[in-house]
């Protein structure tokens, strides 16, 4: 692609503000480089599947035994030995890490865990404790708890810290990586935000860090043979890094590969489109007494009180997520679901929503066809799950005797299963220093990776290894793509942009404080780049128009921030005349206005 016209100059651009893309930021401003971070989430929204996780960190105490254990997970795959190193050498210094980069002691789960600390109590810290090696693996926390957050803050805080050095766009899409066809090098991104295309120019590195493809369909289809799958994590990682990655020629690894988690193994209760599923683990309600599950056909498909790690259970020698059926159901008995109505009332359903969906029918062959399941089929099956409780073997899949329990006669019940997944691992290959790589395995210069786009994993997760990915590869690519570049040609920018930081203008925004019946409404439509408005609005009257914040040239555009709020005020709409020779500020300011009295209208 060539360019034109470039509309801003950065040394560094990340693409993704997750827990890789944040680390990769932090790390290219401390090594002397002007940093665009660019995310498709809006404010409040950033974060990746990093915000969402449990914050727990991979660490280990003895390398060679690291090493033992890790080629275990990914057997009978490799994984190149340079890069593994450098994955473990990392692991190893976690704790270092975390005081030297994070400013904290580093809460090594199986050292410091004490009675009435809020963790689970864990009998061993790996995920498969009968591999070699795995007695060396353990979890590095910011503090005694965890599902908090609390490390996607300390990574935020940095970015923020640096907002001299780090400019953030939020909700805005990086579409294209832009390619020198000489030199093969990224020289910078094409970027949609608000309805406009800009393309910015990277003077030494791109960094890719925008996570995988959970929230993309098409691609789920292609490389993973599932129709829809329902994320737990971020709605916003939709692929764009694997597919600008393989524009620009970058090897492509561990496609096939993802983590799920869910209330049995695999599985959550299904949502609309666009929504996030729900992570419910240990509710024995679900897979102990008259219940199971059922796929397309109607009958059972998995031992329901599965052990499961990140999704995958044990079946014939191997771990495995279970298939992803597109029509599974859990099925009940009526004395099951009133154990259910009795969490309700004593305050303990885990998921709020349980009741309300659930699907009742007077018998098997009426409940079959609500659910589009062959009746004969339901009805076996019943029978047979019945056999088995009875007996005290499960010669299906072997679920626990003491979990079984015969329906008794009457009604029965179902409420929808939708295939569940943590986060995608594959993406553009990288190496040990972060660069990502062509199908020759030669690095593509200037372009660098990290996180969970083109993840190391490609078998067996252990839990916490992304989080460790994403500080380890995140600080590589930062540093690496900060690296001054004799071979980037320099660039004049006419007319630049001004400069934005959704991050530090959100959190301002976040701080302004707002009276009854005052709402903020802003834009980015001026001239000068962001408005900011607060309007105090009530009984559908426009009673006050404040303007907070406003960029707009002086002269003209000035005028407009000063006359129009009166005008708009007086005459109790925005439909009113433009300030001559100020359509553009009078535009914004307008836009501004409505979208704080929409959220008054809410």
């Amino acid at each position: 692609m060539k360019v034109k016209e470039w509309d801003a100059n950065y040394d560094v651009i990340v693409l993704g503000f997750g827990g890789a893309g944040a680390t990769a930021a932090r790390f290219a401003a401390d090594n002397g480089a002007k940093v665009l971070l660019v995310d498709a989430a809006p404010f409040g929204h950033e974060g990746g599947n990093t915000r969402y996780s449990a914050q727990h960190v991979a660490m280990a105490y003895d390398f060679d035994k690291l090493v033992k254990y890790y080629h275990k997970l990914a057997a009978p795959f490799a994984i190149p030995e340079k890069t593994l190193d450098t994955y473990l050498h990392g692991m190893v210094k976690m704790p270092e890490y975390f005081e030297k980069y994070l400013d904290v002691k580093a809460f090594q789960w199986s050292r410091d865990v004490k009675s009435g600390d809020k963790l689970d109590k864990k009998d061993h810290m790996a995920e498969y404790p009968e591999y070699d090696g795995s007695e060396t693996f353990d979890f590095a926390l910011v503090h005694n708890r965890d599902f908090d957050a609390a490390l996607w803050k300390l990574l935020r805080k940095r970015v923020l810290d640096r907002k001299e050095n780090i400019d953030v766009w939020l909700n805005s899409e990086a579409k294209d990586l832009i390619q020198d066809s000489e030199k093969r090098a990224i020289i910078g991104v094409a970027i949609e935000r608000n309805h406009h295309l800009y393309y910015i120019h990277a003077k030494n590195g791109v960094v890719l860090a925008t996570g995988g493809f959970e929230n993309n369909n098409q691609l789920q289809q292609n490389f993973l043979h599932i129709s829809h799958l329902t994320p737990f994590g971020t709605l916003y990682n939709k692929g764009a890094g694997v597919i600008m990655a393989a524009k620009v020629g970058a090897q492509l690894w561990h496609m096939s590969n993802y983590e799920s988690l869910g209330v049995i193994p695999g599985y959550t209760f299904a949502e609309d489109e666009g929504h996030r599923g729900r992570q419910i683990g240990h509710w024995n309600l679900l897979y102990s007494g008259s219940i199971f599950a059922i796929a397309d056909d109607g009958t059972r498909f998995m031992k329901e009180d599965s052990k499961f790690r990140h999704g995958h259970i044990y079946t014939h020698g191997d771990y495995v997520i279970p298939h992803a059926y597109e029509n599974a159901w859990l099925v009940m008995d009526e004395v099951q679901k009133e154990k259910f109505e009795a969490a309700e009332k004593e305050g303990k359903l885990r998921y709020p929503n349980f009741l309300k969906k659930l699907v009742s029918a007077n018998n098997a062959q009426e409940l079959a066809e609500k659910l589009a399941v062959p009746a004969n089929k339901l009805k076996m099956t019943i029978a047979k799950f019945n056999d088995f409780a009875n007996s005290g073997n499960d010669i299906e899949f072997s679920r626990s005797p003491e979990n079984m329990t015969a329906f008794k006669p009457g009604q029965l019940f179902a409420i929808k299963l939708a295939p569940a997944i943590l986060n995608t691992q594959g993406g553009p290959r990288r190496n040990e220093n972060a660069e990502i790589v062509d199908w020759s395995n030669k690095p593509i210069p200037h372009l660098y990776g990290a996180g969970e786009l083109g993840g190391i994993c490609i078998k067996r997760y252990q839990g916490g290894g992304n989080l460790a990915e994403c500080l380890i590869f995140g600080k590589l690519a930062g540093q690496n793509a900060a690296t001054p570049k004799s071979d980037t040609d320099k660039v004049i920018i006419s007319k630049p942009l001004p400069r934005i930081n959704d991050l530090a203008d959100g959190e301002k925004n976040q701080n302004i404080e707002l009276g009854p019946n005052q709402y903020l409404g802003s834009t980015e439509a001026g001239i000068g780049g962001k408005i900011v408005v607060r309007v105090t609005y009530s009984d559908q009257k426009i009673k006050n128009i404040e303007v907070l914040e406003s960029h707009e040239t002086e002269g003209i555009g000035s005028k407009a921030i000063k006359e129009l709020p009166k005008t708009i005020v007086e005459n109790n709409s925005t439909n009113v005349d433009a300030v001559s020779g100020a359509s553009t500020t009078t535009r914004a300011l307008k836009e501004a206005v409505n979208q704080a009295i929409k959220k008054a209208d809410k």
